[in-house]
């Protein structure tokens, strides 16, 4: 499969600004994005918008009425908050469920299917039994978001026995990096937890773990998660299938905290969020000869 023309989803957000970043570096694709701004910033994409290669669209997916003109979608669009997901409940099954749906109906509706990655999550495994995960881990939702995830897979994985889908889903571990804090975002306190501990104590303040801080993390650069995108989109030979993107490693909250601040509080646990994350990625390195590079404690140096 060739491609020439891709649209990314969400591509004013965390990930996706770094996914325009990425394939406009790494390739010579056209490509479209679409952001409604309801949680990414314009400017986090602002230093493309006059490349020829480049068209940006702020609207919301769900007005999207034609996707022929793509060869690849990356579908990053969401609310990407476990938290909010309690609360908020029917925003987030519009955004997250439904709005992943309407542009499957518009393949459908075209008979054209481009091939669709999909921005999974690792939450969709819970507090997992088997350390590292697998991708045949069990499922286990613990938040209405790690659920909203899962159910775009099972309708891709449903749907394609009658369509000709073409998709990968790739399940994000702990994603950090550049722009993974917006303190203009109404849900920032969810952001990634690297981010907010940065912002905080380059700010004056002190980190706040949450709990005792001995829950786990395995947090992945989002230039890991981008290239991981690219070879998703590139693989031919890979078919309906789902991937996790994560380091291979793991980190307490706690010793994250220390690795940036001597000084931190402790605020009460949230529910809904695993003790663990900790991603066997053996599967993504042998099939999508993927592999992790960077290093969280080389970015946390580099930016405090």
């Amino acid at each position: 499969m060739q491609i020439n023309n891709v649209l990314i989803t969400g591509a004013a957000g965390f990930i996706g600004s770094n996914l325009v970043d990425y394939l406009l570096e790494k390739t010579d694709w056209k490509i479209t994005a679409i952001d409604n701004l309801s949680t990414g910033n314009k400017k986090n994409i602002e230093q493309h918008i006059n490349n020829p290669r480049f068209k940006f669209i702020e609207d919301s997916i769900k007005n999207v009425t034609s996707l022929k003109s793509y060869d690849c979608i990356f579908h990053l669009a969401a609310l990407p908050r476990i938290q909010p997901s309690f609360e908020f409940v029917t925003e987030h099954i519009s955004e997250n469920l439904t709005n992943s749906m309407h542009l499957i109906e518009v393949m459908i509706k075209e008979s054209h299917f481009p091939k669709f990655v999909f921005s999974s999550s690792s939450a969709i495994y819970g507090t997992p039994k088997t350390i590292p995960t697998p991708e045949t881990e069990a499922i286990d939702c613990l938040s209405p978001y790690a659920f909203q995830k899962y159910e775009v897979e099972r309708y891709l994985e449903l749907l394609s026995t009658r369509y000709p889908l073409n998709y990968v889903n790739l399940r994000y571990f702990n994603p950090y990096g550049p722009r993974s804090y917006n303190p203009d975002n109404k849900f920032n306190a969810y952001s990634s937890v690297v981010g907010i501990f940065l912002y905080r104590h380059n700010n004056g303040q002190v980190p706040l773990v949450t709990g005792d801080g001995s829950q786990k993390r395995d947090f992945i650069h989002v230039y890991d998660l981008a290239k991981a995108n690219y070879l998703a989109a590139i693989n031919t030979n890979i078919l309906n299938t789902a991937f996790n993107i994560g380091n291979g490693d793991t980190l307490s909250v706690l010793d994250l905290a220390k690795l940036i601040s001597d000084k931190y509080e402790f605020i009460p646990k949230r529910e809904g969020e695993s003790d663990i994350t900790f991603a066997d990625v053996a599967k993504a390195k042998k099939l999508l000869n993927w592999f992790p590079e960077h290093n969280i404690k080389d970015f946390i140096k580099s930016n405090i």
